[in-house]
């Protein structure tokens, strides 16, 4: 057998692996909401204290932000936690608080400086001076429908430590918007959807739903200082003391309106040195998951079949890119008329970011650059005031 054949093999074999992922992850990210909430069984509702950590004033900060407030919910109160005693985001939080009197909240400013990234100081405050043991971590581009936080608490059993949802794109303004939701609802929701098919959870922390109690058990503010992954650091200590992380039959709306293109290689490319550090086996799994891959492989197993490399190339493309497309009508996230080039564009955006990964651990996190894994120093005493 000749190299070109052992190639032409290898190719067809990754080919039907990255093919069969791809519909597989379809199937799992439709019946995902109908399977996740079987295992929703919790009934009661136990107070909640809603955490909204805010640094940049945004596109749409009004509309989510106030989403905290609308819960029908019995009992919950908001919390907002800054870095900065007074910016424009703070200021639009104590308007938003002037608009619902009715419910408890305040803001405390954040003091702590000991972890590797600025959210984890940012939420050490409002965490360790909570109101309630159950807390809820919303970001700031999260939009929470009025039963949200209902519908997530009923994942919050017994056995269960961490409660995430998995995020989808929408309100998309230009290009580099639609581009970016193709990578978030793309490669990266199906894999996350088909996962939680399979019941694993990961952390995903657009919304974070936790038992304080168990969060000091697993090693508090310790377990999770040391990264800017820590939504899934806080997963994999759950883990340590027995409480599966897990992910809510109802997924969150994000937020991207108007996006510039290097804000969303910067955002991916540290998602993907997350993963590179803290995953490394999904990391090094990633490009099957993406097209760019799997039409390579399928223009050189195509001779297998007794067609030409191009029409195994455009064969490969328009199935994966039909697939994809059907999988946003059917849960009516947003398309845009120029979908073909921002596949193509993402397939670029994302074969560039991890081969990028390989190479850097400096990443930048709402506009400064940071390192994505720091040997962090003990966190502040519980007592410390915001």
């Amino acid at each position: 057998m000749t190299f070109s054949d052992i190639l032409t093999w290898a190719a067809a074999a990754y080919w039907v692996v990255a093919m069969g992922l791809l519909v597989i992850s379809v199937v799992g990210t439709i019946l995902q909401p109908r399977i996740a909430a079987r295992r929703a069984t919790r009934r009661d509702q136990p107070p909640v204290s809603i955490v909204l950590p805010v640094k940049l004033l945004e596109d749409g900060f009004d509309r989510t932000q106030e989403s905290a407030f609308a819960q029908a919910y019995p009992s919950f109160d908001v919390t907002v936690s800054s870095a900065e005693a007074e910016s424009p985001a703070v200021r639009r939080m104590r308007e938003i608080f002037a608009r619902h009197p009715e419910r408890p909240s305040r803001v405390l400013l954040s003091t702590a400086r000991f972890a590797a990234s600025p959210k984890v100081d940012n939420l050490f405050a409002p965490f360790m001076q909570a109101q309630n043991d159950v807390i809820l971590m919303k970001d700031a581009n999260v939009l929470l429908e009025p039963d949200a936080l209902a519908q997530h608490m009923r994942q919050l059993t017994d056995e269960v430590g961490l409660v995430c949802a998995i995020p989808y794109c929408a309100g998309l303004e230009n290009f580099a918007a639609h581009v970016e939701a193709a990578i978030i609802n793309g490669p990266h929701a199906r894999m996350l959807f088909l996962a939680s098919c399979l019941g694993q959870g990961h952390g995903v922390g657009k919304i974070m739903l936790f038992r304080r109690s168990d969060f000091l058990r697993a090693g508090g503010f310790d377990a999770i200082s040391h990264t800017v992954g820590e939504d899934n650091a806080l997963a994999k200590a759950m883990r340590r003391i027995g409480r599966r992380p897990v992910f809510s039959h109802r997924p969150v709306r994000q937020k991207l309106g108007a996006r510039a293109y290097g804000d969303v290689y910067h955002r991916q490319l540290r998602w993907s040195v997350i993963r590179r550090n803290d995953e490394l086996l999904s990391f090094l799994l990633e490009p099957i998951c993406q097209a760019f891959p799997a039409v390579i492989a399928g223009s050189l197993a195509a001779p297998l079949l007794g067609a030409s490399h191009a029409a195994g190339f455009a064969a490969t493309f328009l199935v994966w890119f039909a697939l994809e497309t059907l999988l946003s009508v059917a849960k009516g996230w947003q398309l845009s008329v120029a979908a073909p080039a921002v596949f193509i564009v993402r397939e670029a955006m994302m074969i560039a970011v991890w081969v990028n990964a390989w190479m850097t651990d400096r990443v930048v996190w709402a506009k400064d650059k940071v390192h994505a894994r720091v040997a962090a120093p003990p966190a502040p005493p519980a007592q410390e005031e915001g």
